[in-house]
């Protein structure tokens, strides 16, 4: 896996930002991101993608993923291992921004970049459950839409091209991914030019769980790095193939990008 060591909001400090496994990854907290990534024009989507260890392996193996990662505007460290990786690189303190921090960010007081929403979302009643959240904090109605695509989506040229001119006839500032990687950070990579320039979150599950419609871990499973348990857990026949046989690739890699770092 190569990519440039891009900074993760553009032109951040260093000091804000950790190189590992070829990208930087941004190191501080979630309101500090999204204020800067807001006040960025970049002509394209601005696309926050959440690093864990399924995706590392993804981006070893996709290069679409590769692409869409190197392009994207903020990269954030969201799976325990990485932090830890990513704390002891930098020796400074790392904080973990997950889907869940971005959408936490947004919810109980929709900030100016967050006043034309749309979902792309897996069921539309969790779309629609996180629409009246957002109005009920504030935005009217027909500020929020929502898409549920069907499967395959991706692959459909002309379903693709009507979702995109949707999105941006909506007037979308907030574009929400809750369809999974790599898919969303590929479609929403692929189809930049058409949405215009919203702000994106790739977001998976956590749009379900923001919606009330899946559990997350405890908080003392979430610090010790065994969310992932929780989540096979709730879906064992779909995640035990990522957890079980996909995720041991990780420990490679991690060593390879070690010793990289350690000979520059």
């Amino acid at each position: 896996m190569s990519a440039p060591a891009t900074t993760a909001s553009g032109s951040p400090q260093a000091a804000t930002t950790v190189a590992l496994f070829g990208y930087r990854f941004h190191t501080g907290s979630a309101e500090a991101l999204l204020a800067a990534i807001a006040a960025r024009r970049d002509g394209r989507p601005r696309m926050i993608v959440t690093a864990n260890v399924d995706h590392i392996v993804q981006l070893s193996e996709n290069a679409l993923f590769r692409e869409a990662y190197a392009r994207a505007a903020a990269r954030t460290l969201d799976g325990m291992p990485l932090v830890w990786l990513a704390r002891k690189a930098c020796g400074q303190p790392v904080h973990r921004i997950t889907g869940h921090d971005l959408l936490g960010c947004i919810l109980a007081d929709p900030p100016n970049f967050a006043q034309r929403v749309f979902f792309v979302s897996a069921r539309q009643d969790a779309a629609d459950a996180l629409a009246t959240r957002l109005q009920a904090a504030g935005l009217p109605s027909g500020a929020v839409a929502s898409a549920v695509p069907p499967f395959g989506f991706e692959n459909d040229p002309a379903y693709s091209r009507a979702l995109a001119e949707r999105i941006r006839a909506h007037g979308t500032t907030l574009l929400v991914m809750g369809v999974g990687a790599p898919k969303s950070e590929i479609w929403v990579d692929r189809h930049g030019q058409a949405l215009g320039e919203p702000v994106v979150f790739c977001v998976g599950d956590a749009l379900n769980v923001a919606a009330g419609f899946l559990p997350r871990a405890p908080d003392l499973m979430q610090r010790l790095g065994l969310e992932w348990i929780y989540r096979f857990l709730q879906a064992p026949r779909r995640l035990f193939r990522r957890y079980f046989i996909k995720s041991w690739r990780f420990i490679g890699l991690a060593l390879q990008d070690r010793t990289r770092r350690s000979a520059n």
